[in-house]
């Protein structure tokens, strides 16, 4: 199976988990920022467990962990600054809102992750 789509089955899995925490969160009035941070470290907790195992096959070192956490900080910062640019200066649906913060945080994310994290 190709890397890129191994990467994206993980990433439909992270995203779920993510997005289903970050609803449950806004649905409970938690500020959709703290709700996304909260939703995204579980995502990415799953994600390096999987991207290690199923997609790199790559074993879990130190480096690579530092390595994804810094990717993942990055994608972050895109995705929460997405989602903020939507919700915040649009006006845009808290929920809705997820899906271009989501499809730009995915790109860098992968394309970090293939070329420096998992090289």
């Amino acid at each position: 199976m190709d890397k890129l789509l191994k990467f994206s089955v993980v990433g439909v899995l992270n995203t779920l988990i993510t997005f289903i925490i970050y609803n449950l969160l806004i649905y409970i009035n938690v500020n959709y920022l703290i709700a996304n941070a909260i939703g995204y470290v579980a995502g990415t907790i799953n994600g390096f467990i999987l991207s290690s195992n199923f997609v790199f096959k790559k074993k879990a070192t130190v480096d690579t962990g530092v390595k994804f956490l810094i990717t993942n900080v990055i994608s972050f910062i895109i995705n929460s600054s997405t989602l903020w640019f939507f919700v915040h200066l649009l006006g845009a649906n808290k929920t809705l809102a997820q899906i271009p913060a989501i499809i730009l945080g995915f790109a860098a994310n992968f394309i970090i992750n293939k070329i420096w994290t998992f090289k």
